[in-house]
């Protein structure tokens, strides 16, 4: 039986989190989403280890295998505005190559939306590229509605879908 298991990310995990969000955006930038950079550019082992540091990163195991990460945020004010304290906010969703398919992209935003009833919140949120249609397709797939979009505001700035889905 498969077992998956989701924890808090720490420094020792730095080298497989760098993998699966090189994993990621590899396939980003293979479907014309540049939102995390162009072909090339990649996450270094410092980014994601300050990311680490400073915010809640989690890392998605499948049988002791490092096979997904995501972070989770209480505020979104760049992409959602001031908002009431009702949602928390995903980040940087990820599954190792390899592993796509196998229904862990739906697996972390369950469990995301456990923990946002533990917050006395009622909202799971997140948000994509526009213009990256499989991947908005795949979020509403999902059950998330697009609430809004959010227009970057300097010249060829990206467009952003933003969703949501009740927690429960």
């Amino acid at each position: 039986m498969t077992k998956i298991s989701v924890r808090r990310a720490g420094e020792l995990d730095v080298p497989a989190l760098t993998q699966i969000r090189n994993d990621a955006h590899a396939k980003k930038v293979a479907h014309g989403d540049y939102a995390w950079g162009k072909e090339g550019d990649g996450f270094s082992e410092r980014w994601v280890r300050n990311n680490v540091s400073q915010r809640e990163v989690y890392l998605v195991e499948q049988d002791g295998t490092s096979v997904g990460t995501f972070l989770l945020d209480l505020h979104d004010d760049s992409h959602w505005g001031p908002q009431e304290p009702i949602a928390v906010y995903v980040h940087g969703l990820c599954v190792r190559n390899g592993f796509n398919g196998r229904g862990l992209g739906s697996f972390m935003l369950d469990w995301c939306a456990e923990i946002v009833s533990t917050l006395n919140r009622r909202l799971v949120r997140l948000d994509c590229a526009a213009h990256n249609q499989k991947l908005c397709a795949y979020y509403e797939s999902l059950g998330f509605y697009r609430v809004g979009l959010y227009p970057e505001p300097e010249p060829g700035g990206y467009v952003w879908s933003l969703y949501e889905k009740l927690a429960r």
